[in-house]
């Protein structure tokens, strides 16, 4: 099924407009609606969640071009207007207000529209989410997170398209603020991605995250705080991991046989630089200072 899904996946990216995708993703929904096998379900859900979030990518692919297009007439106004060419002033003055425009009214359609193509995630997450296990969960962000790195794939390799003196290795071409058009453009995705996401997949990309630590002696940082406010750690070499109940249990390196367990929704930072209850080194590095030896030392060498 690895290459009927692959070909599902690739029909989608295909599709260049949100309509193109809507109407590839009814057809892949009335296809997951008729079949019987667990495997092909499971793919042509996994193309569900995919196309749901590359029609998110194409809106926003799409609001992006009169952010260029403004970008790059406000470049050429500043460049005429250091020049002592009125007619060219003129001219640049008439395509930066076009753009202006343009930009307006487009952001305006955009926005409605993005909101819609946001609003068609959230909706399919929420409807799948009661009766969804957790291998389905999972399953569903792992389509999700498949659909945004190639997403990113598809951005890096349009680069050259962008440049206005032919291909260029610069990404970040001086006709335009690209970094801003690509924020546009992956924040969305990011939150239509998020949608998938919820106990049961962050508890599986947490317990990922600390079984790399194992036997590593971590300072936890907690969500929880004091009555006042203040930060509450709890610290000690990662023993084990309960990923079915979201915890995990630091031993003390202080207090012999003392354990601490602590909740993965818990966790506010972890920090992994320490080797005991200590920092790894000094909170404070002394100073250079002139010891009059011909040389700079540590203020603590003489």
């Amino acid at each position: 099924m690895a290459t009927e899904l692959d070909a599902l996946l690739s029909s989608i990216r295909d599709c260049k407009t949100y309509d193109a995708v809507k109407n590839r993703l009814a057809i892949i929904t009335e296809q997951k609606e008729a079949a019987t096998d667990p495997d092909v379900v499971r793919a042509l859900r996994d193309a569900q969640v995919y196309a749901l979030v590359w029609g998110v990518f194409t809106v926003a692919l799409d609001q992006g071009a009169p952010i260029v297009a403004y970008d790059k007439a406000l470049k050429v106004l500043e460049a005429a207007q250091a020049s002592a060419d009125n007619k060219t002033l003129e001219a640049a003055y008439i395509a930066y207000e076009a753009a202006c425009t343009a930009y307006e009214e487009a952001l305006d359609a955009d926005n409605n529209l993005i909101n819609d193509a946001i609003k068609s995630v959230t909706d399919d997450a929420a409807k799948a989410a009661p009766g969804k296990n957790g291998i389905d969960a999972i399953a569903d962000a792992a389509a999700a997170e498949m659909a945004s790195a190639d997403i990113e794939h598809h951005l890096a390799s349009q680069d050259v398209i962008y440049s206005s003196e032919g291909p260029s290795a610069d990404p970040y071409e001086e006709y335009y603020d690209r970094k801003r058009q690509i924020r546009n453009i992956t924040s969305p995705v990011k939150q239509a991605c998020d949608a998938y996401v919820n106990e049961y997949v962050t508890r599986v990309q947490v317990a990922a995250q600390l079984k790399q630590s194992l036997d590593r002696y971590l300072l936890v940082w907690r969500v929880t705080t004091t009555g006042n406010g203040n930060p509450l750690a709890v610290q000690g070499i990662l023993e084990s991991i309960d990923e079915k109940n979201g915890t995990f249990v630091l031993r003390s390196t202080v207090y012999e046989g003392q354990r601490n367990t602590v909740s993965f929704s818990d966790i506010g930072t972890i920090d992994k630089s320490r080797t005991g209850s200590g920092a790894l080194s000094s909170a404070v590095t002394p100073g250079w200072r002139n010891v009059g030896l011909g040389e700079w030392v540590r203020s603590d060498k003489y």
